[in-house]
């Protein structure tokens, strides 16, 4: 009977010269082409819906061939640097790991994870949280390691709260002293009951943290994003008209690439973006919640089994 889910979604491709096939210093054109050769084949004969589940940390199905645009909300990176930002963050993830660093993804990067199981297609940097002792320890631990032994470094101009992560051979982000795509990474205070950094959030929607997925990795972030998402309301006045944050979907002016305004400030209802951009469904029983991915209104390319603790408030 399992035959039946089994489906040919080569149709669903987008022509690999549509993709944007720029080479950057960790993927170039050929190894982008030998990667969509072996998409197609396993597309052509997909297993649809299959199940994964969230404690096992599985790595989960990513095709660059099924990529599309937007004309509302444009696709800000080709796939070659969306393959410097996932490795990247893997590189750091690695990095705090290996050095005993608890670290969250926050702010767009967190909205990717709950919406895409990606980077938000239409933002161009990636941020995570840590807290403010350990953001001065990653410093300390770059000036501890010479440039010849590691391939990223860190820019921040002392004690402001904030650093900049990225890998030393990439172009300069506009002007600026450092590279682009780049991980902002932010300190935040604490106290016994919350955190804060844009505002005070409690610990319990924060701890502990959960492993969720951005394409093909598993990171950090805090327990319950609904949760995180309303302490942040008064920052984000568009997310407080409803519980929902999925209903708004916003392109800043701001281009991180080049350090500027670059584009329209443009607010759409995410739905309108759903047959461009595979987004997250979910559904809960009494014991479970599933994050389905769906590549368009009618296809769940796979479900994944998440702990309903994060989802008390549905």
């Amino acid at each position: 009977n399992d035959v039946y889910n089994y489906s040919n979604l080569t149709s669903l491709m987008t022509p690999f010269e549509e993709l944007g096939s720029e080479s950057t210093f960790c993927c170039t054109r050929d190894t982008l082409r030998e990667q969509y050769e072996s998409e197609y084949k396993e597309l052509e004969y997909y297993h649809l819906n299959e199940l994964y589940v969230q404690d096992q940390q599985p790595p989960l199905p990513y095709f660059y061939s099924l990529w599309k645009t937007s004309v509302l909300l444009p696709r800000l990176y080709t796939p070659c640097e969306h393959k410097v930002m996932i490795n990247l963050l893997n590189t750091f993830h690695q990095l705090c790991k290996s050095n005993n660093i608890t670290y969250m993804i926050c702010d767009g990067t967190l909205l990717g994870s709950y919406r895409n199981h990606d980077i938000l297609p239409y933002d161009d940097d990636l941020d995570v949280l840590v807290s403010e002792y350990d953001r001065l320890r990653l410093l300390k631990i770059k000036d501890s390691i010479s440039d010849d032994q590691r391939s990223w470094t860190m820019f921040s101009r002392g004690k402001n709260s904030l650093a900049k992560f990225y890998f030393r051979e990439l172009k300069k982000a506009g002007r600026t002293k450092w590279k682009w795509p780049f991980i902002d990474i932010f300190g935040f205070q604490e106290n016994s009951t919350h955190i804060w950094f844009e505002a005070p959030v409690d610990k319990k929607y924060i701890y502990p943290l959960v492993l969720r997925p951005i394409a093909s990795q598993w990171l950090w972030s805090p327990r319950s994003i609904f949760g995180y998402y309303q302490s942040l309301q008064k920052r984000y006045e568009l997310y407080s008209e409803s519980p929902s944050f999925d209903q708004t979907c916003l392109q800043q002016r701001y281009s991180h690439r080049f350090e500027e305004e670059r584009h329209k400030f443009t607010a759409v209802n995410c739905s309108q973006l759903h047959n461009i951009y595979p987004y997250i469904r979910r559904t809960c029983n009494e014991t479970k919640c599933f994050e389905h991915l769906m590549i368009n209104e009618n296809t769940t390319m796979y479900s994944l089994n998440m702990d309903k603790d994060a989802y008390a408030h549905l």
